[in-house]
């Protein structure tokens, strides 16, 4: 990743070098806007020295639960890397879904994610129902599920040691949900940490 430095006189006439670390040539940051109108800079931390401390840190995690993921989460289900999960919340193309339970969506997000807990789609609930609904679900005359005008959908969690995004979308899968329509950003909360990318405190935006 290419480095660019500026040069920051002070009000001492000092000159310091200020590093600025881009997302991708050219890009130091982009803007993204959710559905409550909130706009969050993403960009990549530029502090020398940075890493991280949070558990996320962590390399050791008990299996079971925490299994390496398949890079894929289904045959058709296409694996996003960070400048396409950036492409996709910046251009709206679908709808961008936190899977993990509330618990670790409330301590730290992705900007723009909503938050919907993988365990709604796991049994045939109201709360599925109303869900599927907002995604662009509905059903034909024969009272079967019609996905045609079903939402693009990007799952995150919290990196490739978990299970949530993945059970997620298979059970979607399960009920007809088209593969080509969603996607799986593997490299989760951790990933997205590791390289410095933004986050928020859902809740407590500016």
């Amino acid at each position: 990743m290419r480095l660019k430095w500026i040069c920051v006189t002070l009000f001492t006439g000092v000159v310091l070098q200020a590093q600025v670390v881009e997302i991708t040539k050219g890009v130091p940051y982009i803007e993204v806007t959710d559905k409550n109108g909130h706009t969050y800079k993403i960009e990549r931390e530029s502090r020398p020295g940075s890493y991280l401390t949070n558990t996320y840190a962590l390399t050791s995690r008990p299996s079971p639960p925490f299994f390496i993921e398949p890079f894929k989460a289904g045959e058709k289900v296409e694996t996003y890397g960070e400048l396409e999960l950036l492409d996709f919340i910046k251009h709206k193309k679908g709808v961008f879904i936190d899977a993990r339970l509330p618990n670790w969506y409330q301590k730290s997000a992705i900007p723009t994610a909503r938050n919907i807990p993988f365990k709604i789609f796991l049994t045939d609930t109201p709360e599925r129902e109303a869900v599927l609904k907002s995604l662009g679900v509905t059903y034909d005359k024969n009272g079967e599920y019609d996905f045609s005008q079903a939402k693009t959908l990007l799952f995150y969690c919290n990196g490739a040691w978990c299970g949530q995004s993945p059970t997620a979308i298979h059970a979607l899968m399960e009920i007809g949900y088209p593969q080509e329509k969603m996607k799986y950003y593997r490299g989760g909360m951790q990933a997205w940490q590791l390289l410095g990318l933004t986050t928020i405190i859902p809740g407590k935006e500016k």
